[in-house]
């Protein structure tokens, strides 16, 4: 029977905690120092956990993260002979403040190219223990495993919760998998591919980025008493790390993107679009500054100064839209 162990001591890694104060949140946000951070450690599955692994299993499932489909006995009897505690799989228990909280799956490791999984239960997610656990699981791997090149995920297209936790614990995204998940209806989602190389741990880069905002998977919008001649304009931010790119659209723009560095509070970036005319579409380019700060309500807001190649220029307000 496999042994219960704790990344801490067996695995030399310490618990973490999952939002250092004034630190950014996994949604975006700044952390204040009234916020309690998490205390997240993992240990190895063993056969008692079980019942629990497999209720927060269906718990968890959604249509853009299918349920492991386990049953509780064959679970239980290869979690007592070993079966996720081998060189080339492993089973984690998400331990957060004390309580069971999720699981982590590991599979792949002696090919050298190993794939997580991870599943938290819903009262803990947006707190920064995704991206915890993220990195727990980068160090106790690459520490313990030489072969090990590199730590790959994948998350649904519109699973932007994973995919800030990726970009919070360094993991690159890589690829985008087309018709790769298929959904309840018989029809096929694209997925995002992260991975963290053993260069990137090596690096650091999975605790690095302790300041600034992540702009990951929001949208904006003109602020309604900000008027501005690009009416309708809405923004569709992706970001990988400082680099972000979006796509924008409004009443008299199409096919327009942006691609810049955003470093603390300030996205410079170049964009490009084109403007329906009488006489047919023109092609705009230019550059522009975002400072990013944070409304009373708490949503995001950008204010972005802009100017085009050909000289025209302007200032407008952007704020985060959120879902009714």
């Amino acid at each position: 029977m496999v042994g219960r162990r704790y990344l801490g001591a067996d695995a030399a890694l310490p618990a973490g905690p999952s939002s250092p104060r004034s630190a950014p949140s996994t949604n975006g946000s700044l952390v204040s120092p009234s916020d309690r951070r998490l205390e997240v450690h993992l240990r190895v599955l063993v056969p008692d956990d079980a019942p629990w692994v497999v209720a927060v299993d269906e718990a968890t499932a959604t249509p853009l993260a299918h349920a492991h489909g386990w049953e509780e006995g064959k679970l239980a009897a290869e979690l007592d002979e070993g079966v996720w505690a081998s060189s080339d799989r492993w089973a984690w228990a998400v331990i957060i403040d004390g309580q069971n909280a999720g699981f982590a799956l590991v599979t792949g490791l002696a090919t050298g190219d190993a794939r997580l999984s991870l599943r938290l239960s819903p009262a803990v997610r947006g707190r920064g223990a995704g991206r915890e656990v993220l990195r727990q699981l980068a160090d106790h791997h690459f520490a313990e495993t030489p072969d090990l090149t590199r730590l790959t995920g994948r998350a649904h297209e519109h699973n932007i919760p994973m995919q800030r936790a990726f970009n919070a614990a360094g993991f690159r995204m890589e690829a985008r998998y087309r018709d790769s998940f298929q959904q309840a209806d018989g029809r096929y989602a694209a997925e995002w591919g992260y991975a963290l190389t053993r260069a990137d741990w090596e690096a650091g880069r999975h605790r690095a980025g302790g300041d600034g905002y992540d702009l990951h998977g929001l949208v904006f919008e003109l602020d309604d008493d900000h008027h501005d001649v690009t009416g309708g304009l809405t923004v569709r931010f992706l970001q990988e790390g400082r680099r972000a790119i979006a796509r924008y659209d409004a009443h008299q723009v199409a096919e327009g993107e942006l691609a810049g560095i955003l470093v603390g509070d300030l996205l410079e970036y170049r964009f490009v679009h084109l403007e329906e005319q009488r006489q047919g579409v023109e092609q705009h380019t230019g550059r522009g500054r975002a400072q990013v700060q944070r409304r009373e309500d708490g949503r995001l807001e950008l204010i972005d100064t802009w100017s085009s190649d050909a000289g025209s220029h302007g200032r407008r307000l952007l704020v985060e839209r959120r879902d009714r």
